[in-house]
């Protein structure tokens, strides 16, 4: 997900009414200044959930929960904070830019713009790929409606699916027709470049080229992102005997990533954190029928098997996983491929199963929601079920029982917790009735062959080659220091992390670990939690490995900080340097648009102006050679943080 300006962030704070937002989730009732509930995060009986609309806050006296607008959004939809800006900007049409802070904008030309003027209104590219997407389902979704004898249709009847539930999932149809979609989005402003760009229309090779819809006579499944935008499709032909693909899916664009998506996120998130864990399956028609059994936690990877992205994106969530694949030779297989992903990411597996090897669409069809949902609700921990396959795979003489031991110690070997891999030895020795310590010892052979996988053996003679290892120029190293004393500064003094707040805006920060870490610290600040930012930070950084001195700036034990004067000089040399990094940016950025420019073109008068001032406000920024040097400074008790 892109970076979220500041501004934007602000003007979200500013636009979304608490009072408003958490009503569209749980009614409110008046009283006096303030509006009561029961909490929606425990149960209770009697309303001790309060909401000031004055002060845009809300706090449970029963669990003690309490936040702003978007950490009460956090919270219910079971999103961090990105995800929560991105629902409520939504919300109050706010528009969220999606370019990183040093790609441009590519332009949109509004109907009445001169060529080779400026265009009148700008658009983030991605933003137009929504906005094409969300058009494109809403109108696949009339064509379905207003054709109920079509043969779509007549083929969705056969899924036997209720009406609400088809506009649940925002279905649909694609016409048979060559450019219908195409000729229907041109008349909505959208470009042949832009139509091509987002995989709806497939362009040929021909000379002159070729242009027509990707999908034609489908049913349309819209697929969604984290925060329930579409960024593409699913189409399943209604033909019987077919001879093309079943499944054609949208191409990988800006906007659809399909390694990172799960079918039905958005609806399922929520569902996942109330009941603790997360139900995978295969495919769309399987991830409705078990949200039709009641079943509203599950979802389903998209167009590809279950990815290590997906299994990082669905830790957010839960910390269970339930693997639903189908009950054939195939799904087996995805089973183990997906254990070997989620578990050294901390989940605990469990395995369904459908009676009658069945898949949960054709088990609600034949048997009902209470047989999908009793599956579910018997799933096996995926250790168990993973033995007593290998046994009957491979059978109870030595030999197999050593591929079976081996294959287990194989999936024990993956998991997070080295408690967990010692009881699960222990586990498999008592179940196979051998030696834990030949188990033991096993495990450790197989971790330590793993460990030494990708480093080759250097043959005698052999000319090691070095890393080549740029080293940063003076001015970022200095930077990078800046921005660790400036950390080290805002994780020891709150009033210090509030003075970072004013000063420092989002775009003066590179896209560093520990410029991702001062946005941590001050964006907890500003939600009143700025004594959780160091887990805050580690979480956020959960699925990579950190940079070595902010993992032991994050880990150290805390000790006496310095006294304020000491933190307000070292905090004022930060402001300085980032300051003067941030406005050299600027003007090479200025620089170089300058240069790209005609001689003739006036924009170079403008551009010379603006690098005029901000070079008035280096020189004004400016400091000392080396304002962060090593001199000592003599710590004097002062309860003044001075700026």
């Amino acid at each position: 997900m892109g970076h979220i300006p500041q501004e934007v962030i602000d003007q979200v704070r500013i636009q979304a009414d608490i009072v408003d937002v958490i009503q569209s989730y749980i009614p409110l009732k008046k009283m006096g200044r303030d509006f009561k509930a029961c909490c929606p995060f425990h149960n209770e009986k009697t309303p001790s959930f309060v909401v000031n609309q004055q002060r845009q806050w809300f706090h449970c006296f029963g669990c003690g929960k309490h936040g702003n607008v978007i950490s009460f959004v956090m919270e219910r939809e079971n999103v961090d904070f990105p995800n929560a800006i991105h629902i409520l900007a939504r919300r109050y049409h706010i528009f969220i830019p999606e370019e990183t802070s040093h790609s441009p904008r590519r332009a949109y030309r509004k109907e009445g713009d001169a060529i080779g003027e400026t265009p009148s209104v700008q658009v983030n590219f991605k933003e137009r790929l929504y906005m094409l997407h969300e058009k494109a389902q809403a109108w696949f979704a009339r064509r379905l409606r207003e054709a109920p004898d079509s043969p779509v249709a007549a083929y969705l009847k056969t899924r036997e699916l209720p009406q609400d539930i088809v506009e649940k999932f925002g279905i649909g149809a694609s016409v048979d027709q060559w450019d219908a979609f195409m000729n229907y989005a041109l008349r909505e402003g959208f470009s042949l470049n832009e139509l091509v760009d987002s995989g709806l229309i497939v362009k040929t090779d021909d000379s002159p080229p070729k242009t027509f819809d990707r999908f034609r006579n489908r049913l349309m499944f819209p697929i969604w992102n984290e925060q329930g935008r579409v960024v593409g499709f699913s189409a399943r032909t209604i033909e019987k005997d077919f001879k093309g693909a079943k499944y054609v899916n949208s191409p990988e664009t800006p906007v659809f990533k399909k390694g990172r998506l799960l079918y039905a996120l958005h609806l399922a998130r929520q569902e996942m954190g109330k009941k603790g864990y997360a139900v995978l399956c295969e495919g769309q028609l399987d991830t409705i029928a078990l949200h039709r059994a009641g079943v509203t936690n599950a979802v389903a990877p998209q167009g590809t098997a279950f990815t290590e992205e997906q299994a990082i994106i669905l830790k957010r969530y839960a910390d269970c996983l339930y693997l639903a694949f189908d009950c054939d030779g195939a799904g087996t297989k995805a089973v183990f491929r997906a254990a070997e992903l989620a578990l050294p990411h901390g989940f605990s597996l469990k395995v369904v199963r459908f009676p009658g090897g069945k898949d949960p669409d054709e088990l609600l069809r034949h048997s009902g929601a209470e047989a999908v949902a009793n599956a579910v609700g018997d799933a096996r921990d995926f250790f168990e079920f993973a033995l007593d396959y290998l046994n009957a795979q491979n059978g109870n003489e030595p030999a197999g029982r050593a591929a079976t031991a081996e294959a287990m110690i194989g999936f024990i070997m993956n998991l997070e917790s080295d408690a967990a891999k010692s009881a699960y030895v222990s586990w498999l020795a008592e179940e196979m009735r051998l030696a834990a310590s030949s188990l033991q010892h096993q495990l450790a052979r197989m971790i330590s062959r793993r460990n030494r996988e990708g480093y080759r053996k250097i043959e005698p003679g052999e000319q090691i080659q070095k890393p080549n290892v740029q080293k940063r120029a003076p001015e970022e190293e200095l930077y990078q220091k800046a921005l660790r004393k400036l950390l080290e500064c805002i994780l020891a003094d709150e009033a210090a992390a509030e003075a970072a707040a004013g000063k420092i805006q989002r775009e003066m920060l590179d896209d560093s670990d520990l410029s991702r870490a001062i946005d941590d610290v001050i964006e907890s600040k500003m939600l009143g939690e700025w004594c959780d930012a160091p887990a805050r930070i580690l979480d956020r950084f959960a699925e990579k490995v950190l940079d070595e001195e902010l993992s032991e700036l994050l880990m150290k034990e805390p000790t006496e900080p310095p006294s304020r004067k000491i933190i307000g000089k070292t905090m004022k040399d930060c402001f300085k340097v980032i300051t003067v990094h941030y406005l050299n940016r600027q003007i090479a950025e200025k620089m170089e648009l300058f240069r790209s420019l005609p001689p003739e073109d006036p924009q170079r008068s403008v551009i010379t102006q603006e690098l005029l001032k901000l070079t008035r406000e280096r020189a004004m920024a400016s400091t000392a050679k080396n304002p962060l040097g090593p001199e000592p400074v003599k710590q004097e008790e002062d309860d003044n943080l001075e700026f």
